[in-house]
């Protein structure tokens, strides 16, 4: 019965997630899940308890990761391999059930409205971290649609954000089982008074590095949903299409998508674009690019006189690059003969001597921690261009976009994103969007946009505001540790 209880949780819990955004369930789960676990799984075997948890990330990841069954049908001789995403969703679950039993073991030690934020946490943490990574499904996620807390975001990050989502989710257990009035001190002062003070105090800190300019420039994004399987006449036809939008706009930076420009360079002769560009003009696009018979996938900046270049750092596994392809090789058909080499190059490009701009391609956007360091921390805003025709039409783009909003409002910069196939769009710095092309539409969007300095809240004093919560934490759970007793 626990099994199904479990299943059941899971399943729902992946209903606070995008698309879904069903958010007054977290209420109902979070507080059913903290029961199950301070009363009922104390009289259960360890190996049902550990089925339990397995069934819980089981039902979970396999709702919102099921897309990842998608890009094997695209090419039809790598169907046959769809099942691979399913091993990838088990393994996942595994990890799941593991640290989740592991973590119980601190039921005696810490309160159950500590634990379980802190149980779920420390899965989406080693996930992130774990091999190659894939923090996908991060529980900030789960606020992404209410643009009124994103501030979380800017000011405590990815991991800490996840940790108050859960925590507040798992509020009316406590009220349940307490007194609200030996309590109400306690959560005044840890839910109000302490994000309050961190989020001032990195506001007065900050106010010295504000020298924005406002300086406007005219961007203009476009989505061309160009096909997968394409041949060199369809080759030839993208290019023109390509020609005739960069030609018939009068925007400062054209920006299109992921792998949009259709033919491999060897060189960085772009002349068949930089002769038709304005003198003010500049085009960002993606494509593969070839040196000494290596090959990566890289965003290119060409102005009228000179191109610029970024090469993808975090290569996707099995899509990108086939790991241990020695062993593996039987799996060569889903990342193809060759693999994508791993780039270099600073993650930064310059628009002027003042201005400039974070390259990110596709899901290295998740990767929240490889993207801002000390040289490209006073940025201006971050382009993102992908192709996310391999995530299928339902949860995968939705997932991604989101992902991005999340992103602009932790490093406090807006984002320019484009997707070959959507979902396109403008974010400002505060996780809100501007404009946007939906999921398979096909053109172009143009829009004003601010350059200013962009300080990353999150990243400036993050120590200091890491020992304040601590703090705070431990003596709070002290207090309610010395209620109960008197209690």
């Amino acid at each position: 019965m626990n099994i199904i209880i479990f299943l059941i949780l899971g399943f729902v819990t992946s209903l606070l997630f995008p698309p879904y955004f069903i958010l007054p369930l977290g209420f109902v789960v979070f507080p059913i899940l903290c029961y199950l676990v301070e009363s009922k799984l104390k009289h259960e075997s360890r190996l049902s308890i550990f089925l339990s948890l397995f069934a819980f990330g089981f039902s979970f990841f396999l709702n919102l990761l099921f897309w990842l069954q998608n890009p094997f049908f695209i090419f039809e001789e790598t169907q046959k391999y769809f099942y691979f995403s399913i091993l990838i969703i088990i393994f996942l679950s595994l990890i799941f059930g593991i640290l989740f039993f592991s973590i119980l073991y601190l039921r005696k030690m810490i309160p159950i409205i500590f634990l379980v934020p802190l149980i779920f946490t420390t899965i989406e943490f080693t996930i992130s971290n774990i091999f190659y990574g894939f923090p996908w499904i991060s529980f900030s996620l789960i606020i992404s649609s209410q643009d009124y807390l994103l501030f979380s975001l800017k000011h405590f990050g990815t991991f800490i954000t996840s940790y108050i989502v859960i925590k507040i989710f798992c509020l009316p257990y406590l009220f349940l089982t307490y007194k609200f009035n030996l309590l109400s001190l306690n959560y005044i002062i840890y839910f109000i008074f302490v994000p309050l003070l961190m989020v001032l105090t990195t506001h007065f800190l900050l106010i010295k590095y504000d020298d924005s300019t406002n300086e406007k420039i005219a961007i203009e994004i476009f989505q061309l949903n160009f096909k997968q399987d394409i041949n060199k006449k369809n080759l030839k036809n993208n290019l023109e299409i390509i020609k005739n939008r960069i030609s018939q706009s009068n925007a400062n930076i054209l920006v299109f998508a992921e792998n949009n420009y259709p033919y491999a360079k060897k060189d960085f002769n772009f002349s068949i674009i930089q002769e038709i560009l304005k003198e003010d003009q500049i085009v960002i696009i993606g494509g593969t690019r070839i040196e000494d018979q290596k090959f990566y996938n890289s965003l290119f900046h060409i102005n009228k006189s000179d191109v610029q270049y970024f090469d993808k750092i975090k290569l996707v596994p099995f899509g990108e690059f086939l790991p241990l392809r020695k062993y593996l090789s039987f799996l060569s058909p889903i990342s193809g003969s060759n693999d994508y080499s791993q780039g270099i190059k600073d993650r930064l490009i310059y628009l002027d001597d003042k201005k400039s701009y974070i390259p990110i391609i596709c899901y290295e956007i998740i990767f929240y921690w490889k993207i801002m360091n000390n040289l490209n921390f006073n940025s201006n805003f971050i382009v993102n261009i992908t192709n996310d025709i391999w995530f299928g039409k339902y949860l995968g783009p939705y997932q991604h976009f989101y992902l991005t909003k999340l992103r602009a409002a932790e490093f406090n910069k807006p984002i320019i994103r484009v997707s070959n196939n959507g979902i396109s769009g403008v974010i400002n710095e505060n996780g809100k969007i501007i404009n946007f092309l939906n999921l398979n539409e096909t053109g172009s969007s143009n829009f004003t946009f601010s350059i200013k300095s962009n300080i990353n809240y999150y990243q400036t004093h993050y120590y200091l505001k890491i020992y304040i919560l601590i703090l705070f934490m431990l003596l709070f759970i002290v207090g309610l540790r010395n209620k109960n007793d008197n209690h």
